[in-house]
């Protein structure tokens, strides 16, 4: 079964996702018909005009096969497309980078893990006492508050001071 592309990525990555590319009103950032072939046969080497089969079925807007694309394509391929697509956006920027900026490459390079395989998640019930102790349970315990917290950093803090 083919997850679809809501499914794939959470709304929020989604919104930002979009927003990154400009992919409203069915754009993808200022890529014509003809330089969004060019762009996936020249990063990828992928041509969308005899590759149809991984950019039909949403539509004929450059947003919507991108977003057939991402439900077809292999996770490895979509990240290298989103890594290539950033690089470009990058290129072609003419304003200095804001604070939301930084937020929106956060939330985008996050996108790109989850197609890289990274996971966000960390498993806490790996960590364990190696002896009976009530401080390294006090420690352990508090390992895995930070962690559960998504602070693997006050975590590995905490490690080196013990």
């Amino acid at each position: 079964m083919t997850r679809t592309y809501e499914q794939l990525i959470p709304r929020a990555e989604r919104e930002k996702l979009e927003l990154a590319l400009e992919m409203g009103q069915g754009y993808v950032l200022d890529l014509s018909d003809r330089t969004f072939n060019d762009f996936f046969y020249e990063r990828l080497g992928i041509d969308p005009e005899t590759e149809g089969r991984l950019f039909n079925g949403r539509g004929t807007s450059k947003a919507k096969r991108l977003r057939s694309f991402i439900e077809r394509a292999p996770a490895s391929l979509i990240a290298k497309l989103l890594r290539e697509l950033w690089n470009y956006r990058g290129s072609i920027a003419t304003r200095a980078t804001t604070p939301a900026d930084q937020v929106l490459e956060a939330s985008y390079f996050i996108t790109v893990g989850r197609f890289e395989g990274v996971s966000q998640d960390i498993d806490s019930s790996v960590i364990e006492s190696f002896e009976p102790s009530e401080t390294l349970d006090e420690l352990v315990a508090s390992f895995r508050r930070d962690l559960d917290a998504k602070k693997p950093h006050a975590a590995l803090d905490r490690l080196h001071t013990y």
